[in-house]
């Protein structure tokens, strides 16, 4: 989860205080402010470090990814009460990781087409500010 997080705290993250009993809880926005409409990644990890057992049970924490765009919502469930739940939700979030890489990846190809389709050249300095990947690479040669 950490590996997602890194990208998502590069924009705007909402500024509030890490809950106590908390590992994680951020709300991070996904859209530049100019487009905001609500979109937004929020996540929580409760720390049940400070928690006893109770009858002999072990705590189970609260865990919590939810994606919003300015419409829909979803709520993705995870669990780490038994190996097999955890192996699980730990596969579920490398999933997910794995594919959103894979769409930036796409996402980025089709833009990058898209702006050279409309300025009609195949020369990118003519068609405004390039990619930062595209502008890191022309710099290592």
């Amino acid at each position: 989860m950490s590996y997602l997080i890194q990208y998502a705290l590069s924009r705007s993250s909402q500024a509030r205080p890490i809950r106590r009993g908390s590992r994680v809880d951020e709300c991070t926005l996904l859209n530049r402010p100019a487009f905001d409409g609500g979109a937004h990644v929020s996540v929580f990890v409760e720390d049940t470090s400070g928690r006893r057992l109770r009858r002999r049970r072990v705590p189970s924490p609260r865990l919590k990814l939810q994606i919003a765009d300015c419409v829909n919502e979803i709520n993705l469930e995870f669990s780490v009460d038994s190996a097999e739940l955890r192996e699980n939700s730990l596969y579920k979030i490398e999933t997910l990781i794995a594919v959103l890489e894979h769409f930036r990846a796409g996402l980025a190809a089709e833009a990058e087409l898209r702006a050279l389709r409309e300025c009609g050249s195949r020369d990118t300095s003519s068609c405004g500010p390039e990619r930062p990947a595209a502008r890191a690479a022309a710099h290592e040669h």
